[in-house]
């Protein structure tokens, strides 16, 4: 593949990020931005081989946003989520391979009205997430990138019908589960070299209504790098943006709904056992929020990850 091509698959993948950030995507009002990209990773898993990770992440918001503005938060919302989520990727062949999610979330929003806390929370399992990827160029040793395309199904498998203290059923961002079956469109570009790689990709996700009520359609871009350091160590920095449709609730546009945002993320990797083992802790802060209404906008997201590689059988 020659630089011009690469250089069109970044430029096509950037503009449909800025596209997008004018259509009005997003998700429901006070949820913070919870960008996950790389998870699951980027590429095609390597051939007969079986990759397990786990990861956890601590994610917190308190600034009330309007458009792009923070303004007073005179009731002091604050959101705060935590979600750990297993992953499982494999490489059925050199062009081929599936990956599977399965997130459980802690989520809690909070105020004060005439000085008393509010506090509404749930926990439990969230939709599962299959993915089947496609490598157009696979990986080799003699040819480090790859270009893949990637078709998956979010499965309805959290909760929906959760309560609150008060037997009154929670809003629709604190459910662990959206109910709604969605299908994720991916499109990926990956480039090694001897001291740094690269990776360009963008997910676009269709929602469905479930209940009369359907999120909005999402967008999501990244654009991130590894600088290997050492043989066992790895520096990484990242923009990821997530770009989120309005809410449909009976048939109506839901206020307050509607976002852009544009994270840049830090974060450090050591193979423990090199080629099988590595953990991973990245640090995520927006650079860049834009909001349809009234919404609680990011504060910042810690991630912590382990992972390994199961040979199956001796991969080519």
């Amino acid at each position: 593949m020659d630089k011009a091509l690469i250089y069109r698959i970044v430029l096509i993948v950037t503009i449909l990020g800025v596209c997008l950030a004018d259509a009005g995507f997003a998700q429901n009002c006070c949820a913070p931005a919870v960008p996950q990209q790389g998870v699951l990773g980027e590429t095609v898993a390597l051939p007969h081989t079986l990759e397990v990770g786990l990861h956890y992440e601590i994610m917190r918001s308190k600034k009330l946003y309007e458009c792009s503005c923070t303004i007073d938060n005179a009731t002091n919302k604050k959101a705060d989520w935590e979600r750990a989520t297993l992953t499982m990727s494999y490489g059925i062949f050199s062009r081929l391979g599936i990956g599977v999610t399965l997130p459980y979330a802690w989520k809690e929003n909070s105020w004060y009205i005439s000085g008393r806390k509010i506090i509404k929370s749930s926990d439990g399992i969230g939709d599962i997430v299959a993915l089947l990827r496609l490598s157009l160029i696979p990986r080799s040793f003699v040819n480090y990138r790859e270009l893949s395309l990637g078709f998956g199904m979010k499965f309805p498998t959290g909760a929906t019908d959760r309560l609150d203290s008060d037997s009154l059923l929670l809003a629709e961002e604190l459910q662990p589960g959206t109910g709604s079956w969605d299908y994720h469109m991916a499109l990926s570009y990956y480039q090694g070299f001897e001291s740094v790689d690269f990776t360009v990709s963008g997910n676009y996700v269709i929602t469905t209504e479930y209940d009369e009520y359907e999120f909005g359609n999402q967008f999501y871009y990244l654009l991130s790098s590894n600088f290997h350091l050492y043989p066992r160590l790895d520096l990484s920095a990242a923009l990821s943006g997530v770009v989120r449709g309005k809410d449909i609730d009976y048939e109506k546009i839901v206020e307050n709904t509607g976002r852009h945002q544009l994270w840049f993320s830090s974060g450090v990797q050591y193979q423990m056992i090199e080629e099988l083992v590595r953990v991973q802790t990245f640090f995520e802060l927006p650079v860049y929020q834009r909001f349809d209404g009234t919404q609680l906008g990011g504060g910042f997201n810690l991630r912590f990850s382990a992972s390994m590689l199961i040979p199956l059988k001796e991969s080519d």
